[in-house]
């Protein structure tokens, strides 16, 4: 590389008096590269558990003449089920619903986690 001697040569400050210097560009860009071959096609899964699950619910309203909405066929926690909200919600709604029931351990950790929550919330919640 001819700016590799100049440097050693005692090139100047920015080595090489042909690298300090810029061409001028007229806004046109340089022809991209034209690709010749196809990439390969990508690989699809028909049958993921989003796709396959895709309408699951819709033939209760029409098997069972609209009685029955889908919230309540989801099984899981009584405090949970058909409900939306954030960790200290949830955790708020968990202790009104079961904190009666709860091993002392288990609502010890509950209202532990209830105080850091709302301490966190306080301190940086999206209502400042």
């Amino acid at each position: 590389m001819a700016w590799c001697l100049t440097r050693w040569a005692g090139g100047g400050l920015w080595g090489c008096a042909a690298r300090a210097t810029r061409s001028i560009s007229l806004g046109v860009p340089e022809a991209a590269p034209v690709r010749t071959t196809l990439p390969p096609l990508k690989v699809v899964d028909r049958w993921n558990e989003k796709r396959s699950m895709f309408g699951v619910y819709d033939n209760i309203g029409i098997l069972g003449n609209f009685e029955r909405h889908p919230k309540d066929l989801i099984v899981g926690p009584k405090w949970l089920r058909g409900w939306k909200g954030n960790e200290l919600q949830r955790c708020i709604r968990k202790k009104k619903m079961v904190g009666d029931r709860m091993f002392l351990q288990d609502l010890h950790n509950l209202n532990k986690r209830i105080r850091y929550l709302y301490k966190q919330f306080n301190r940086k919640g999206k209502h400042r």
